[in-house]
């Protein structure tokens, strides 16, 4: 949008009494069938420009839709970020994160001045096959900030099976007006040529440290379920007053990780209380010098998670994890004299807009994806093979560009566990070739059909080609399977190596039990990058929701 969107005074007046009364810093879901809220979901999709046109089964689901009924939670706003840009505008981000299995998500984003009701800053944005959806306001727009702001979001999720959810999320924000940036030693890419911080969990002592990861922490044995998130955090930042330590609770500090898997939805992991606990996180603050400087220490130790003092977040399985966003909000710090300062973030930078002034950004994190099962032979450099779960950093690996080998850079390891028969996610699928090849993999790995072109194994089909160290052939079944067991992965290429031009980015293989698979690397790029390709996405969903996906990818901000 080249504007913010133009409101009468009644629209503006409609809107702000709609986030008067709605609970603050809170997820709401609405009822189409409700005429205010019906009216408050037409007003924001006009504003964001979607229409009827465009989004046919999403106005549908208005027209006919009733309130979400099902398990609480399963969509959720936060907000990462609000107050003005190094140019004085107006701003704000929220992300909007859906543990189902959502093909389509779209959100609006308004900001106004609490004190007179003007829009200062609007932004929208729309996610496919991803469950993680940023929305932050348009900094080329936005209207110079006021003194306080209020927020107003209101998001929409359809399902791959066709359920959609409309839903508000609302806050109100007193504007700093000095900068609050903090100073971040820890997390930080420490290998050049990462992207993203690289994180390896799930490992066991013994193990050679990956050549490009830039942390790695120790777990107790190599039998660990799915592997608890470890975070080193260690900084500091100057504010406005001097810092009464004492009075610091567990309320003013608030932290999560969102991982955004590759099959559609995004899981919120909050902090391990049994390992970081609440003293633990309090503990790690202290006053610096000068007596305003609040500094934090979560060090990185290197150590599993029953003993490290980095910070300890959940586990879950990282199955298809294609990034995972860190956040860690310092909602007011208390300051002598009775002040407190203003809110101030740290969190991962997943968007081209401007921040505020009181927001640092920091690269997003990685940890590893796990998709071959225990027992899986792989092809050494020689010819021999040996089980995926025995290989490490020290082994070369075959494989089918040219006949060459590469280098293990990095392994992982967790557990998966899936059951269809039971009704849980076909995350598990075993698939076995005309020429008796067969391997067990998690639902995104991905399977060679060419030297140029592989798919997730997931999406192929009895007849579908594939290559294997005898030649090509064909599938000759695949079947989602129950299964509960230690899956791993492989990522390919020594520094050295990966800094070749011949170097085949996003397209190393090796050979699993015969079959050639994509590394870890090549998993998480096509994963991604199919469900950006129209021509492979629509004949896999359903035809009434072609048109609203096909416009929600053409108007993705980024």
């Amino acid at each position: 949008m080249k504007s913010l969107p133009t409101l009468t005074p009644q629209q503006a007046g409609e809107l702000l009494a709609f986030q008067r009364a709605s609970k603050q810093s809170a997820t709401t879901y609405l009822n189409p069938s409700d005429p205010t809220h019906r009216k408050f979901i037409e007003s924001m999709l006009n504003a964001a420009g979607r229409t009827p046109a465009n989004y046919p089964y999403l106005y549908k689901a208005l027209n006919t839709g009733d309130s979400y009924k099902g398990a609480p939670g399963v969509d959720n706003v936060r907000m990462v970020d609000a107050g003005k840009t190094a140019a004085g505008k107006a701003t704000a981000t929220v992300w909007s994160r859906s543990s189902n299995d959502s093909l389509i998500k779209g959100g609006n984003l308004m900001v106004f001045d609490s004190d007179t009701g003007a829009l200062l800053a609007q932004g929208e944005n729309t996610a496919v096959k991803r469950g993680f959806l940023a929305c932050p306001a348009r900094s080329a727009t936005a209207a110079p900030a006021g003194k306080n702001l209020s927020l107003l979001y209101m998001g929409h999720t359809t399902d791959a099976n066709g359920s959609t959810r409309f839903y508000s999320y609302t806050n109100k924000v007193a504007v700093a007006q000095d900068g609050i940036k903090a100073n971040i030693a820890m997390p930080v890419i420490q290998h050049t040529g990462n992207v993203n911080i690289w994180i390896a969990v799930g490992r066991v002592a013994g193990s050679p440290f990956p050549s490009n990861t830039d942390y790695i922490f120790i777990e107790p044995s190599a039998n660990e379920n799915n592997p608890y998130l470890i975070v080193p955090f260690k900084g500091n930042v100057a504010l406005s007053g001097l810092i009464d330590l004492p009075s610091l609770t567990i309320a003013d500090l608030s932290t999560s990780i969102f991982v955004n898997n590759g099959h559609g939805s995004t899981v919120e992991i909050t902090r391990a209380t049994q390992y970081t606990t609440d003293a633990k996180m309090i503990g790690a603050f202290s006053v610096g010098t000068p007596a305003n400087v609040l500094q934090w220490e979560f060090p990185y130790d290197q150590k599993g998670y029953q003993q490290t003092n980095s910070i300890v977040y959940n586990s879950t399985s990282l199955g298809n994890e294609i990034d995972s966003y860190f956040y860690f909000a310092f909602n007011g710090i208390p300051l002598k004299g009775g002040a407190t300062a203003p809110p101030f973030f740290v969190c991962s930078k997943n968007t081209p807009e401007d921040p505020s002034i009181n927001c640092t950004q920091i690269p997003n994190l990685y940890f590893w994806w796990h998709c071959l099962a225990k027992g899986t032979l792989v092809t050494l450099e020689d010819g021999s093979k040996k089980p995926i779960e025995a290989i490490n950093e020290t082994f070369r690996v075959k494989t089918g560009t040219n006949g060459s080998s590469f280098a293990v850079c990095a392994t992982a390891l967790g557990r998966h566990s899936s059951d269809p028969a039971a009704g849980t996610r076909k995350e598990i699928f075993r698939l076995t070739t005309a020429n008796g090849k067969s391997i067990t993999a998690t639902e995104n790995h991905m399977v060679f059909m060419t030297a140029d072109k592989c798919r997730s194994i997931s999406h192929l089909v009895a007849g579908d080609k594939v290559m294997t160290d005898e030649g090509m052939s064909t599938v000759k079944s695949i079947e989602a399977i129950a299964y509960n067991d230690m899956f791993y992965a492989l990522a390919l290429g020594n520094i050295k190596e990966q800094a070749e031009k011949s170097f085949p980015h996003n397209m190393a293989n090796y050979y699993a039990n015969g079959i050639l698979c994509g590394d870890q690397l090549a998993m998480r790029h096509h994963c991604n990058e199919a469900h950006h390709d129209l021509e492979y996405m629509l004949p896999r969903i359903k035809q009434e929701l072609h048109t609203d996906y096909a416009s929600a990818l053409h108007h993705k901000r980024f």
